[in-house]
């Protein structure tokens, strides 16, 4: 069914732009897709296969530029475009009881991302990644404008919605944004869950409501019918989203932006994870804040001495800060920079989620990094860094009041004594450490890197290395290969330290300089599962009108 989905999609994105070009010629048209084919066991240390993937992925991407037939010749004219594209994502290896939920008990997975492909009801495997039409330069310049399903990428993180996005540029140096609309949710059509935030696990339930009978078996009989399976798995519904930001526009030099989102949570949501097996599981609605974050960012660069970039984010939901990073690049002549970077992230969850009601555990990870140019084709570069592990050791006492006593309700705070005498031990900040070093070595159509990389920590350490080269001959045919060799020590259960031997073979062809198809043969080596195989066909197609 998702097949002739994606054909159809496909067609009518094809017949836009052949209905499209024609009628105005000043239209760039662009069109783009990658494909990528994983074919792939994983097998138990016995050679039991226990997950089996023939994994398809493409993307189709369409993008019409200058539909206002704009003048060449005017750079204050106004623009119009529209860019969309298309993600098919399907694994035909999958078991039809991963994804029927009559196997609850064994094999189903709830919200499997493929189980369209046998006919049941599951995720979508296609995703519209972004589909808008989009407005620059209107009213003499101040006025731009997005329209459908699109990005926002700031000091808040990657972020998806469909809605509308509205910019005036002021000719003072900076420009406001306002935006709205409804947050990208898995189980929702040609939706994916990556950009909604983490805590909560959604998706399309609509089978799982009442209980299935078991297979071979009449209604009921794996359960109470009326019953729902799954109740940590909860309904994708809206979630309404508004944001602002201020940014700097007309300085080259140095860039900033001020911005703060607010999206809510809709619809019921479960108020426990387990099943009970008399009642249906008790929920609660209504309008609510999923998540609330105010962020600013700023990067500077002065073309001959380096550059600088800061940022951070509070999150009102929780009243803390969740992230703080500080970035410094310092330029040493033409060919050697020198950086340090500072990076506090502290976890944040989306509202109804249960992880806000335990305390966060930031990590701190500093660094500092160097490149040299040695000449046109060799340049190396090296990086050592610090994570510092910081682990709450005071009273948590979210009111400032102490204990809680709620024998009497309404819940009563007060001094508690529970927390004196230490019962929050210092954990002496552990750290971990780790290196990295580089080389590539580049000479008309023939590429060389070495890499070597370690982590060393309480828990464990990992090191080792790999080389890698390509070749493309007569500018056509691509050979490529990679070998590497890793050793890791797990000091928790020292049985399973081992030492990992892996390598890559590839070749290519390449059609035009902006089309390439190829295939990949991999295989792992290490002794703890033995054997593992891997074979990687690759397409890639763009093409410019």
């Amino acid at each position: 069914m998702l097949r002739r989905q994606a054909l159809a999609i496909a067609t009518i994105v094809g017949l836009a732009v052949l209905s499209v070009a024609p009628a105005a010629r000043a239209v760039d048209t662009e069109v783009t897709s990658d494909t990528d084919g994983q074919f792939y066991d994983v097998r138990s240390p016995t050679g039991t296969v226990v997950d089996e993937r023939r994994r398809l992925t493409t993307t189709l991407a369409l993008s019409l530029y200058n539909l206002l037939d704009a003048p060449l010749t005017d750079p204050n004219a106004p623009q119009l475009s529209f860019r969309a594209r298309l993600r098919y994502d399907a694994d035909y290896g999958e078991h039809p009881d991963e994804v029927d939920p009559r196997y609850y008990q064994t094999t189903y997975v709830p919200g499997g991302a493929y189980g369209n492909q046998i006919g049941l009801s599951g995720a979508e495997a296609v995703d519209l990644m972004y589909a808008y039409v989009e407005g620059r330069k209107f009213l003499h310049g101040w006025l731009g404008f997005k329209l459908g399903r699109q990005y926002v990428t700031d000091v808040l993180g990657w972020w998806a919605f469909d809605g509308g996005d509205v910019a005036v540029t002021t000719p003072y140096f900076f420009k406001a944004e306002l935006y709205g609309g409804i947050e990208e949710r898995g189980g929702m059509p040609l939706s994916t869950s990556r950009f909604e935030a983490d805590g909560i696990w959604r998706g399309n339930r609509s089978n799982l409501d009442p209980l299935p009978a078991c297979p071979g078996g009449p209604p009921g009989t794996c359960g109470q019918s009326g019953l729902s399976l799954y109740p940590p798995f909860q309904q994708s519904d809206i979630a309404p989203a508004v944001g602002v930001a201020l940014e700097s526009t007309g300085i080259t030099w140095i860039h900033g932006r001020l911005t703060y989102r607010r999206v809510y949570d809709t619809g019921s949501s479960n108020t426990t994870e387990y099943q009970s097996g008399i009642y249906a599981p008790s929920s609660y609605g209504g309008g609510r804040i999923s998540s609330e974050r105010l962020g600013y960012a700023v990067d500077a660069s002065l073309t001959k001495f380096g550059g600088a970039k800061a940022g951070i984010v509070y999150d009102l939901y929780r009243a803390e800060v969740t992230s703080l990073y500080a970035s410094l690049d310092a330029y040493l002549g033409s060919k050697v920079t020198v950086s340090a970077d500072y990076d506090y992230y502290v976890p944040w969850f989306d509202g109804d989620s249960i992880w806000n009601f335990f305390a966060g555990e930031p990590t701190n990870d500093l660094a500092l990094r160097a490149n040299v140019d040695v000449n046109e084709k060799l340049s190396i570069a090296g990086s050592g860094n610090v994570r510092l592990f910081t682990v709450q050791t005071a009273a948590f006492d979210p009111i400032g009041n102490g204990g809680v006593n709620c024998s009497i309700p309404p819940c009563t705070y007060s001094p508690s004594t529970n927390y004196s005498g230490g019962y929050f031990p210092s954990n002496g900040h552990p750290f971990d450490e780790g290196f990295n070093l580089s080389a590539r070595w580049r000479s008309g159509e023939t590429r060389l890197a070495v890499r070597g990389a370690g982590n060393f920590g309480d828990e464990g350490d990992r090191v080792g290395g790999d080389f890698s080269a390509e070749r493309i001959i007569e500018t056509r045919y691509v050979v490529s290969g990679r070998v590497g060799v890793w050793q890791w020590d797990d000091k928790l259960r020292p049985e399973r330290s081992t030492t990992d031997f892996s390598y890559v073979l590839g070749v290519g062809y390449r059609f035009t300089p902006r089309a390439q198809g190829g295939v990949e043969w991999e295989q792992d080596v290490n002794g703890l599962v033995g054997d593992r195989f891997r074979l990687l066909a690759t397409l890639k197609v763009a093409v410019t009108k």
